[in-house]
């Protein structure tokens, strides 16, 4: 199913949008962030209910897990497949990223996700993939992926399909943008309860 590649805006994203430039002092990065309808709500039940998030690196989790409220969070599980053992042989003979078979292993957890994507467009285009043949009803997405011109392709795809997302859109993002992100949602989410 195919969204209006329309910007959606409510208190709350406006209030993320907020907390960025403030905490970043990139005006630019704060305007690039556009969010589904329902990815705010899809992290609230997350965060309330359990569930995983789950990174394209080691670093964006461990700076997630470390924000205030998270360590003491026992019902969510924040998780990086890349550097996992099995992650590197599947890839090397499947001959594919390790972001793609990460991903794999990502979408296999049960429960409620939030696949957080900083840095690996391949992780991306495996998740566009995925949903072409499954709902992925549990999946909301955050991508900041950035540099070149695919990336920018795939962010937009991302924006067309049916999954709940918060995207950066054009060449704004990163990592560092990522944990930024995901730290104003959950401090939004914490003010609003």
């Amino acid at each position: 199913m195919r969204r209006a590649n329309l910007a959606f805006t409510s208190e709350e994203t406006e209030s993320v949008c907020a907390i960025v430039s403030s905490h970043t002092h990139d005006e630019r990065l704060s305007q690039s962030i556009q969010f589904s309808p329902t990815i705010i709500s899809h992290i609230r039940r997350l965060l309330q209910n359990g569930g995983s998030i789950i990174t394209d690196t080691e670093l964006l989790a461990r700076s997630i897990s470390e924000l205030p409220g998270m360590a003491e969070n026992d019902k969510v599980n924040v998780r990086c497949f890349i550097d996992d053992p099995e992650v590197i042989v599947r890839a090397v003979n499947m001959h594919v990223t390790r972001a793609e078979v990460a991903l794999d292993m990502a979408l296999a957890e049960t429960g409620s996700k939030l696949i957080v994507i900083g840095s690996a467009p391949a992780a991306l285009s495996r998740l566009l993939a995925h949903r072409q043949h499954e709902p992925l009803t549990d999946v909301g997405v955050l991508c900041t992926v950035n540099a070149y011109s695919a990336a920018i392709q795939l962010k937009e795809r991302l924006r067309e399909c049916d999954l709940c997302y918060i995207v950066t859109r054009g060449r704004m993002g990163g990592t560092i943008a990522a944990g930024e992100i995901f730290s104003a949602v959950l401090e939004v989410i914490r003010e609003k309860g």
